[in-house]
Parts: C-alpha cells; sequence; structure tokens
C-alpha cells in the first residue's frame, strides 16, 4: 500500500483537481484508492473534500473519508504539528489504508494563510512517511531556485514536481528552461501540465452574484462557463473578427450602447454585463432572447465592472 502527499506551492494551484485526476485515472486501473485531507481551514464543511468523497469516491465501495483537523497558526511558536494531532491522524490513516492499494493525501501549501513559508507540509509526509508530490503554479517569474528552495525541506520524501498551467506559448521555454534546470539538479519533474482555461471558468450565474446584478429577462443558460472576459466598445475591427475570436466569453458594455450590444451577440457570447444600470433597448432584448444570451444589468461602470471580476 503506498500512501502520495500532494502540496502545491501555494492556494489555488490546482492540487485538488490533479488528485481528483490520480483518483479517476487509477480506479479505471483497478487500483483501490483512499482520499485523506488532514488539515483544513474549514473542518466541518470543506469544499474540497466534500468534491473528492461525494463526486469522485461516490460509491458504495469507497473508503469513508476521514475528518480534518483545524489548520494550524504559522508564527505561534509551538510545533505545527502536536503529538495528539499526529496520533490522530495515524490513526485516521490506519482506518482508511487496510482497504486501499494508494492513499492519496491532500497536504497543506508550502505558502501558509498569511503567505510566509511553513514546514507544515514536509512535517506532515515525516508523521505519514509518505512520498510527497510538490506541485508549482506557473508564471513568468518561476524560476528553478523557487523551486529549489521549497522542495529542500522534504530531503529523499520528495517524488517528485509537477508544474501546472502552462500556457502554450510557453511551453517550450519551460522545458527547456526551467524543467532542464531541475533535472540537471537532480530532482524528478513529472512535466508540465498545459493550461486548460475552462478549469478557471466561471458561470454566467457566479457573474452576476458576484456583480449584484439584475436579469434584464428571464435569465436563460445561467450555467454557461465563461473563461474570457471582452470589453465592448469602438473597434477598428468588424464585429464578427473582434467578437467571434473566443468561445465561452462575457461581453461587458455600456447599456445605452445597442450598436456594440448587437455586434456582440454572436455565436460565442453566452451573456453581456451592461453597465450603468438602464435597460437595453426592445430589439437588443428580442435578439438576446433569439440567441439564448442572458443580460445582467449592474449600476456600476465599465471600470468599476472590470475591477470586481477582476478580484
Amino acid at each position: 500500500m503506498g500512501i502520495l502527499s500532494v502540496s502545491a506551492h501555494r492556494s489555488g494551484t490546482g492540487k485538488t483537481s490533479l488528485i481528483a485526476a490520480l483518483i479517476t485515472q487509477m480506479a479505471a486501473d483497478g487500483r483501490r484508492v483512499a482520499y485523506y485531507k488532514p488539515f483544513s481551514t474549514s473542518p466541518s464543511n470543506d469544499a474540497d473534500v466534500s468534491f473528492i468523497s461525494e463526486t469522485i469516491l461516490a460509491g458504495p465501495v469507497s473508503s469513508p473519508v476521514p475528518d480534518s483537523l483545524p489548520l494550524p497558526q504559522s508564527g505561534s511558536g509551538n510545533p505545527l504539528i502536536t503529538e495528539s494531532q499526529a496520533q490522530a491522524i495515524r490513526q485516521s490513516l490506519s482506518e482508511i489504508q487496510s482497504a486501499a492499494d494508494v492513499v492519496l493525501i491532500e497536504a497543506p501549501d508550502s505558502l501558509s494563510p498569511s503567505g510566509d513559508s511553513w514546514s507544515l507540509p514536509s512535517d506532515l509526509a515525516d508523521v505519514l512517511e509518505s512520498q510527497s508530490l510538490l506541485m508549482f503554479p506557473y508564471s513568468n517569474g518561476l524560476d528553478s531556485q523557487t523551486v529549489l528552495n521549497t522542495v529542500e525541506p522534504y530531503s529523499n520524501r520528495l517524488a517528485g514536481v509537477i508544474i501546472n498551467g502552462v500556457t502554450s506559448y510557453r511551453k517550450r521555454d519551460v522545458e527547456n528552461g526551467l524543467i532542464a534546470q531541475l533535472r540537471c539538479a537532480g530532482k524528478t519533474v513529472f512535466g508540465a501540465v498545459p493550461e486548460d482555461r475552462i478549469m478557471i471558468s466561471v458561470t454566467v450565474q457566479q457573474i452576476a452574484d458576484q456583480l449584484g446584478g439584475r436579469w434584464v429577462q428571464d435569465p436563460v443558460n445561467t450555467e454557461a462557463c465563461i473563461d474570457k472576459l471582452l470589453l465592448g466598445g469602438n473597434i477598428m475591427d468588424s464585429g464578427e473578427t473582434y467578437y467571434g475570436r473566443y468561445a465561452n466569453q462575457a461581453v461587458i458594455v455600456r447599456a445605452e450602447r445597442p450598436d456594440i450590444q448587437m455586434a456582440s451577440l454572436m455565436e460565442h457570447t453566452k451573456c453581456l454585463v451592461l453597465t450603468g444600470g438602464e435597460d437595453p433597448t426592445e430589439y437588443v432584448k428580442a435578439e438576446a432572447m433569439q440567441r439564448d444570451v442572458p443580460l445582467i444589468s449592474v449600476t456600476g461602470g465599465t471600470l468599476n465592472t472590470v475591477e470586481s471580476l477582476s478580484g
């Protein structure tokens, strides 16, 4: 029975998604997989635990997911994992490992919630006596020294590294630069996961909720995914050229610009966000209804709307 601890450099890197993919693939290969998240900022209603246990591990033969402990506070001066917590973690592990070929541990991130480096993920690997897989989110500023400094505390417990979210235009640079440097330093790099914008998308309903928007008409397709935001404005290109570039887009446009709204009501536009608080013209409403494109009215200006969605 193997134990693999999966950690990430910081929150939002894609750790839970990776674990879900590993569980799915291992289960398809006929292996019994258990899951455990020892620490959580919200032990009683952790969204990651609910997703894995209710969606990925759903089934009569799945191992139950143990309860999580509250995430320790960094900088307290005390051991991050007390002896009683270590015993509780080992006990929870023993209860699920007998019925599993592999146990996947969702470990804390290398950076604490306050943004400081801490030893909690490597300490947990020692408690569990597990190998550790570390995931790093790709950015232009990610260099090999940052990765090497982060993985150093794991010593011989490091199974390897994954770079996540690499954009298509940077794939070769990452392979020939960052990954090559890490391998020259003796580290195992399992590879670079390409960026998939649908994985970081939001729904039309989530956009409306975030903005406190008002539905101009009866809402439709509110669960459609949005992974691109376009500003509607005066452009030199034709509407088809500008608004026809991306699938799954939302267009943010002033409510008093029906010309721009009509140009943007294309196949790939999933919703219009109308700024300024006014209703659009009747023919814009009719065109949107015919195309099943929901209209969201917000009182704020275009700049404030963009800033709210960017946060």
